[in-house]
């Protein structure tokens, strides 16, 4: 019996010495296998050439002191498309669309042969790599004498507060200052420390504590330029690296709440390109469940509607008239 428990004891060692050094090795090609051929993974992204843009005119420039504002979409969803066009011109914006790459993109199939397919969906690599491309377009476009300029990114799914210029330029000069990103939706973070409180509208900043999005930000040009080299490794979705870097204080953002954007829920008629999940199964439901109570147990405050929707006064008629007026190229491909 004695020898037997020896035995087992050292059995017992024995796959200890074995188990650890395997998991460090398993851990370390999962992380870290990718990295000498990744580390030029930016320059397959270039940057926008303008022919790709599609403008939409209007008399408002500047969201605060942001300016250009950018909405990425795919050329295949002409329904967001037109949604994003009916948006924009109801809060008389000036704003261009920029094509998003598709899981089709010649890039999107080069950079996918050293994606970490455990961690990072090929939805979620073509997401990053449409954001990576603004971001590169923005320090394209900034000259070397100023590069504290700032420009507004949405993605081609989100509503927005009717008051939104209006409330953007309320904020204060100091913020622009202080800010590498401010998320113009909470993101369903809880608020931090109070940044500003308006005196005339109900809206409040707050440090972000955990923006987990990149559906409506505003961001400095240097920060994008920040942002290119410290996430040219794209081992997970780009909502989540940006908050390690913001937890790591590598990044100040705010964010403001209640939010000025929202996304719109996913549904049969309007489906996500980036998350494509089955909304009846038992798993989403507890996954929601579990989702939900965290969000309430950290002090998020939920938001399913805006205060005053733009979208429930645009005018979708006048939007889809004007896209065929106006598309060409990439744009009119896909109507």
């Amino acid at each position: 019996m004695i020898f037997n428990g020896r035995c087992g004891k050292k059995r017992h060692r024995s796959i200890v010495f074995i188990l650890f050094p395997t998991i460090f090795l398993v851990t370390n090609v999962l992380f870290n296998v990718p990295n000498n051929s990744l580390l030029n993974q930016t320059q397959l992204i270039k940057p926008f050439d303008q022919s790709l843009l599609f403008p939409i005119n209007g008399s408002i420039k500047y969201l605060g002191k942001a300016c250009p504002i950018y909405i990425i979409n795919l050329p295949s969803r002409s329904d967001r498309r037109t949604e994003s066009v009916a948006l924009i011109q109801t809060l008389d914006l000036q704003a261009f669309i920029v094509p998003a790459y598709s899981i089709h993109s010649p890039e999107i199939y080069i950079l996918n042969q050293n994606r970490n397919k455990l961690f990072l969906k090929l939805t979620e690599l073509a997401c990053w790599a449409s954001h990576m491309r603004m971001w590169i377009s923005i320090v394209n476009n900034t000259s070397s004498q100023n590069n504290n300029t700032w420009s507004i990114i949405f993605e081609d799914d989100i509503d927005l507060e009717i008051d939104t210029p209006y409330i953007m330029q309320s904020l204060p000069y100091s913020i622009w200052n202080d800010a590498d990103l401010i998320y113009l939706g909470h993101c369903a973070n809880p608020p931090g420390k109070l940044i500003y409180q308006s005196s005339k509208y109900i809206y409040r900043l707050y440090q972000a504590l955990h923006p987990s999005c990149t559906h409506a930000y505003a961001i400095r040009s240097n920060t994008a330029e920040k942002l290119i080299n410290l996430l040219s490794k794209p081992s997970r979705p780009i909502d989540d690296l940006i908050i390690k870097l913001v937890d790591n204080q590598q990044l100040i953002a705010y964010s403001i709440h209640p939010p000025l954007a929202i996304q719109k829920l996913v549904s049969k008629t309007n489906p996500s390109d980036v998350n494509q999940i089955n909304r009846q199964s038992l798993m989403y439901h507890i996954q929601l469940t579990i989702y939900t109570f965290i969000q309430w147990w950290n002090g998020v405050q939920p938001c399913k509607a805006l205060n005053k929707s733009t979208l429930k006064k645009a005018n979708l008629t006048k939007a889809i008239y004007w896209r065929k007026m106006y598309e060409k190229g990439i744009w009119k491909n896909y109507t």
